[in-house]
């Protein structure tokens, strides 16, 4: 029980050492102010926005924004969905797992659209690399990444200023907030 308070505690002085850096620079990058990474992730994100046909300019009405945010997450469900019933002809299955029951890639795909992550499965027997990376890593960055452009729209929405362009906000999640802190986490547990 001990135990318990001491990792509580830890993990509470850990945010709070945290939060006003890394707050002060989440509130700069959706603010549309310059950050260190200005330089890597605005040539990114012109790339992306271009391929995409996203007008990085134009703010969205509540209603946009919401319709926006439902179309994605349906389109990332049907593609996760996809890919998880369609594992055992897909590459990277060494060990040649078969295609998982329907309601259980479906209940999977649900679950990481929402970012509940359940998981009614064994990862290394029901799914395969393929389904693992590109389908479920997929969904642990995008479904963050929607979670915090939506809080971000509640905010603005709150303050009184326009709510944004959801794709705006879900690039910028992923390239400057979720990308970085990957490639840090990444390179501390290689260290």
């Amino acid at each position: 029980m001990i135990q318990g308070f001491i990792q509580i505690a830890l993990t509470l002085l850990i945010l709070i050492l945290i939060v006003p850096w890394f707050g002060n620079y989440m509130a700069r990058v959706f603010l549309a102010q310059k950050t260190i990474l200005e330089p890597i992730a605005q040539p990114l994100e012109k790339l992306i926005y271009a391929v995409g046909g996203i007008n990085s300019q134009k703010s969205m009405t509540g209603w946009q924004y919401a319709r926006s945010v439902l179309v994605s997450n349906l389109v990332m469900l049907i593609f996760v969905f996809l890919i998880l019933i369609s594992q055992g002809i897909l590459p990277l299955n060494p060990t040649g797992l078969t295609t998982p029951s329907w309601d259980l890639a479906l209940h999977t795909a649900i679950s990481f659209v929402t970012n509940t992550n359940q998981q009614h499965y064994s990862g290394e027997t029901t799914y395969s690399y393929a389904s693992q990376m590109f389908a479920l890593g997929f969904m642990m960055f995008t479904s963050a990444a929607t979670g915090i452009a939506v809080a971000i729209a509640f905010i603005r929405g709150l303050t009184g200023r326009p709510l944004g362009n959801f794709y705006v906000d879900l690039i910028k999640s992923i390239t400057r907030i979720l990308l970085p802190i990957s490639i840090i986490g990444g390179i501390v547990l290689l260290i």
